[in-house]
């Protein structure tokens, strides 16, 4: 669908709803109406729809694709034990995929259980060097630990530095490096760090925020 595809999901979801009526039973309809049901923040949907596709269509072409969907609502609803077990179910049968061994480590993250996510992430990046999550993922995670070295720092600091040379309006990017300024005592750097970071890209804003505490 071309809203879908424009990211123009509350829309879709308007339209999908007529598709819906006329066709209820129409998998492809269905999954994209889970789409946006999860990019509208309605997980709870989300997950409702994706089930009962793979329930009712076991042959469904994007069925990799609705787990993950499953896995990612589960994590923004805070499920991170249903969502884990999930992932761990699916690498026994996609061994090595990277989106499933970075929602492992992002859960984990969320678990604050920053070693095991940071060995996830090494091992990502084992895999592929160039993994951009992983890249910055780990970055952030060096620069979050409550005592980083300055090994961990210096670390945090070339990550960031290919990934922002790459994207360097990328809100992702600029909040790992707000962090690692913020971490390193950097105050007022840190805060413009931050401040590019929300003007780039809202989505992420309750998490910048979060991050800018104590700096403002």
């Amino acid at each position: 669908m071309n809203e879908i595809k424009k990211g123009n999901f509350a829309l879709a979801l308007t339209l999908i709803d007529k598709e819906i009526s006329e066709s209820p039973d129409d998998p492809e309809t269905l999954y994209n109406f889970a789409i946006c049901c999860s990019r509208t923040g309605n997980h709870k949907k989300a997950i409702l729809v994706l089930k009962d596709l793979l329930e009712k269509f076991d042959r469904f072409i994007e069925r990799d694709n609705i787990f993950r969907m499953i896995i990612f609502s589960n994590i923004q609803l805070g499920n991170f034990e249903e969502a884990l077990n999930l992932v761990d179910l699916r690498l026994k049968v996609n061994i090595g995929d990277l989106k499933l061994l970075s929602f492992r480590a992002h859960i984990l993250e969320k678990q604050n259980k920053f070693s095991e996510a940071i060995t996830i992430h090494r091992n990502i990046l084992k895999l592929n060097p160039e993994y951009k999550n992983s890249l910055n993922s780990l970055a952030f995670l060096l620069s979050s630990k409550k005592n980083p070295t300055e090994q961990d720092l210096f670390e945090s600091t070339d990550l960031l530095k290919i990934l922002l040379k790459q994207e360097p309006d990328n809100s992702a990017y600029l909040d790992s490096f707000g962090v690692l300024l913020k971490k390193r005592g950097m105050k007022n750097e840190a805060v413009r760090a931050f401040n590019k970071a929300l003007a780039k890209d809202n989505r992420y804003s309750n998490i910048i925020l979060d991050h800018l505490q104590d700096l403002i």
